[in-house]
């Protein structure tokens, strides 16, 4: 890259080729913080990451980490090249008020679905009024932090310590893991129960849920007798650092 694009790129400025890429929109801690995990693993170590936001400069100098400026519109996800992108991450702005700050979040996800609809979106709301507006503009994933955060206060209250092991989870301090992998060959048409124990045993990796196909229903604490089928996939709680990394990654079809 020249110095003049290198300048460029800076300040937000470039159009980029990439595919199968991931595209953050917005710059707040959060943003950070997904930056940072999504560097940890090992499927995303090295994807490119193309950050939009309403900022003058690159925020943080990361490996395959590139800026956008602007808000989220046609010609910012243009630059992006959302016609490519495996995933689009669509946070809250943190400089509105909630129903504002939703509000941007509905018209960023119709947009980005509008231009590509198989792009997987991921969006973050504030409020659960506005989840049913999302649904219509096809996000695939709706978080609410405010669900989130006020179940995790009733079940704090009345499950002394049950917020330190979300925290443990999602910290990164510590090396566990949620991930989804498909179900080893070896284990296909094998009771739920027999697989959980092997995964223990031989992984130390703890199995909390089925999905039924790539998108399709997730089970969270399956039967002991379901029977593991070839098209389903694991989503388990593991140790990232642990040397059984390597057999997990293998594992995968």
């Amino acid at each position: 890259m020249s110095e003049e694009n290198m300048q460029e790129e800076e300040k937000g400025l470039f159009c980029y080729t990439f595919e199968g890429h991931i595209i953050l929109c917005e710059w707040n801690y959060r943003s950070r913080q997904i930056i940072e995990k999504l560097r940890r693993n090992y499927r995303t170590r090295k994807t490119p990451i193309v950050l939009i936001a309403n900022i003058d400069n690159k925020p943080i100098d990361y490996g395959n980490l590139f800026f956008v400026k602007g808000s989220v519109n046609d010609e910012t996800l243009q630059q992006a090249n959302v016609k490519k992108a495996k995933t689009v991450i669509i946070l809250g702005d943190d400089n509105l008020d909630d129903v504002n700050r939703d509000t941007k979040v509905a018209l960023s996800t119709l947009t980005v679905e509008t231009i590509n609809r198989s792009a997987y979106t991921i969006v973050e709301l504030v409020n659960e009024n506005y989840v049913e507006i999302c649904n219509r503009a096809h996000a695939d994933e709706i978080i609410v932090s405010s669900n989130l955060s006020s179940q995790l206060i009733v079940d704090s209250i009345i499950n002394d310590g049950i917020s330190n092991v979300i925290f443990n989870l999602l910290s990164k301090q510590y090396d566990n893991q949620l991930y989804k992998i498909p179900v080893p060959e070896d284990e296909v048409n094998r009771l739920f129960i027999d697989v959980f124990a092997r995964m223990k045993e031989h992984r130390q990796s703890i199995v909390i849920a089925i999905q039924q196909g790539e998108g399709g229903n997730v089970i969270t604490n399956p039967s002991s007798n379901y029977t593991l089928r070839d098209d389903d996939y694991l989503i388990m709680i593991f140790n990232y650092n642990k040397y059984y990394f390597s057999a997990l990654k293998t594992s995968n079809k």
